[in-house]
């Protein structure tokens, strides 16, 4: 049986998505306990602004916020507990220290953005330009 495509919404946001391609940001803190599962692709993509790459799930877990791991919130870019609940809070208003958490981690980034991902990292609006002059 072929394994279902994961989708996870990445902020349009120029330096994180430097950070998927080169490996820097290879996790998300989600709300809610999610069905995710180890070893499914992955697409890490935008709808706001386009913007998408493969990767492949290598680890999926459950807790409340309070209980992600001081490794887990710095590795997603938080530098305090208090930090990542105001960061999540942009993205979901009602979010607790006691809010159900989905932690994901990812490898294996992949597609046309990690081709060319040195001209993305530079000159986004450059690479842009070519995929729209191709069609």
């Amino acid at each position: 049986m072929k394994l279902p495509l994961y989708a996870l919404l990445v902020a349009p946001d120029h330096a994180m998505r430097t950070d998927i391609l080169y490996g820097g940001k290879a996790i998300s803190i989600r709300e809610g306990h999610r069905d995710y599962k180890p070893g499914h692709p992955v697409m890490l993509c935008c709808h706001i602004v386009p913007w998408a790459v493969m990767a492949d799930i290598t680890i999926v877990r459950h807790c409340t916020l309070r209980k992600v791991t001081k490794e887990e919130y710095q590795a997603d870019g938080f530098h305090t507990q208090k930090d990542l609940l105001n960061g999540l809070k942009r993205f979901y208003p009602d979010m607790t220290l006691d809010s159900a958490v989905t932690v994901i981690c990812w490898e294996n980034v992949r597609g046309f953005l990690k081709e060319n991902d040195a001209i993305y990292r530079l000159q986004p609006e450059k690479l842009y330009s070519a995929i729209d002059h191709d069609r």
